[in-house]
């Protein structure tokens, strides 16, 4: 991968911090310059950092807070491997057009009471059949085993502000979509399952009807020995499936899925959804290299709606209007067809080819050697009280939202680590 490829792919800002001396009191500084390079107001740009080198032998960050000039800016720790110590550092910023802002990052290795409003929500519940719906971090499967009607709204559920998605435990791993008509956290109250009372006060719901299609941004096999005769699959073949919760807020929610076993390797798919955001991001990591695309990801198409399908610049575009619930006539009586634009972006690097159909506009990924891959998802719903409100407009977002992917924030190191 050239540096110019790695640039492209990265939508947030990484940042290795690095020592000079030795780490031995229980807090650690650091200050970062982060810059917003292109010509574009940018809201709630996620900034990540890494923390392999602040974690040490003697110290481990149990607390951080990230400051900037006399703000406080609200903040996380994740422990994304699972392995008990925080290995990044995530928090969101506003920046004007070309500006340039200096943070401070305070280490402790001390756990704090500190607590920020959270802007994002995660759940992963059993369904069992009493109401109670015990919280769940993380459940795993053998790859035959149905439990999608065992688990409530049958998957992984997370929320920004703006938008909420699931991924379904099942052969399809879909990515349905939670519509919103106002800017809040909704899915500890609705599940997913919005009732007709919580419609009327002003509650979103579940926006798409997605079935076998490709839905809006599902990662699914390609099966084929060349991409002409190729076809959309399902995930079969896999050993042990898996789902967990990785980070659940303050300011963003990581879900990962892992399908074991699938044509002789493992595979990892993790989703992050920032605050602010509608847009989400995926990582796909294999652990053995790629010996031929495997995989397919894109959107479906929505009723008689338009299409958008730009495959050498790694994106398709759909809008549309169409029942969200088709299950029986009562829930398409109280889910009247409703407009909503999907999207998906890949950077071109990962494209291999492309397919069109009735149904969904497909990009397969994954060229011959790719042990990782990035990509990218976003939706709208037209009841957004300040969404899009036409085709026109959401396709025009195509150019400002993958303009901003392509050219991610600048971050570096100021300030060496330094103890206090």
């Amino acid at each position: 991968m050239t540096k110019q490829t790695l640039r492209n792919v990265l939508t947030t800002a990484w940042l290795l911090l690095i020592p000079t001396m030795p780490l031995s009191a229980q807090t650690r500084v650091a200050t970062v310059t982060v810059s917003n390079t292109q010509r574009m107001t940018r809201t709630d740009e996620p900034v990540v950092i890494r923390l392999q080198s602040v974690n040490t032998r003697k110290f481990v960050a149990r607390s951080a807070v990230v400051t900037c000039g006399r703000d406080t800016i609200p903040c996380q720790l994740d422990d994304t491997d699972g392995d008990g110590r925080a290995d990044e550092l995530a928090f969101v910023a506003d920046f004007r057009p070309n500006e340039t802002r200096q943070f401070v990052l305070n280490f402790s290795a001390k756990p704090s009471q500190r607590t920020y409003p959270s802007r994002v929500y995660a759940d992963l519940m059993l369904d069992d059949k009493k109401g109670a719906l015990p919280r769940l971090r993380s459940i795993e499967a053998e790859g035959n085993a149905y439990i999608y009607n065992d688990l409530h709204h049958h998957g992984a559920a997370f929320e920004s502000e703006r938008v909420g998605y699931r991924i379904y435990f099942d052969k399809r791993q879909n990515i349905d979509l939670y519509g919103k008509r106002l800017q809040r956290l909704e899915l500890a109250d609705t599940h997913f399952y919005t009732t007709a009372q919580q419609l009327q006060q002003d509650y979103g719901n579940d926006v798409l009807w997605a079935g076998n299609r490709i839905g809006c941004g599902t990662l699914r096999p390609w099966h084929s020995t060349t991409w002409q005769t190729g076809r959309m699959g399902d995930w079969n073949e896999v050993e042990v499936r898996g789902q967990r919760i990785v980070a659940a807020g303050p300011v963003r929610t990581i879900v990962e899925m892992t399908d074991r076993g699938f044509e002789g390797m493992n595979v990892t798919t993790r989703y992050t959804l920032y605050a602010g955001h509608r847009d989400m991001q995926v990582d796909v990591v294999l652990d053995a290299p790629l010996k031929k695309p495997l995989f397919c990801t894109g959107v479906q198409k929505i009723g008689e709606g338009a299409a958008l399908f730009r495959p050498l610049e790694g994106y398709a575009a759909t809008w549309g209007s169409d029942y969200p619930e088709q299950s029986n006539e009562q829930m398409r009586q109280l889910f009247p067809p409703e407009a909503v634009g999907l999207a998906v972006y890949v950077p071109t690097a990962y494209v291999v080819s492309s397919r069109e159909d009735d149904e969904n506009c497909l990009l397969v990924i994954g060229k011959k050697g790719n042990r990782a891959f990035q990509y990218h998802v976003a939706f709208c719903a037209e009841k957004e009280i300040d969404g899009f409100r036409s085709q026109t407009e959401w396709f025009a977002y195509m150019k400002t939202w993958t303009n901003a992917l392509a050219n991610p924030l600048r971050v570096r190191l100021a300030r060496q680590v330094r103890t206090r």
